[in-house]
């Protein structure tokens, strides 16, 4: 999975979206990069307000519909 379009995400943002999609809860995603729960936490606030959506399921609805993302082979 990648997202196509990241005009509008920084890296890191990039980086915890795809952890996010992957499934990822916020531990796994800290322990993978090394940072704070909070500091994903507040990076995943980020991306909602971003997205103007309040949750995961809006966030995947809103990638989806826009095309930002791309399952690809083996992606999961």
């Amino acid at each position: 999975m990648r997202v196509v379009d990241n005009k509008f995400l920084t890296k890191r943002e990039s980086d915890i979206l795809l952890l996010i999609l992957h499934g990822k809860n916020k531990r796994e995603i800290a322990d993978d990069l090394c940072i704070s729960v909070s500091t994903v936490k507040t990076i995943t606030e980020n991306i909602y307000r971003k997205c103007n959506v309040h949750n995961k399921v809006e966030l995947v609805v809103f990638l989806i519909k826009n095309n930002l993302v791309v399952l690809e082979d083996n992606s999961f």
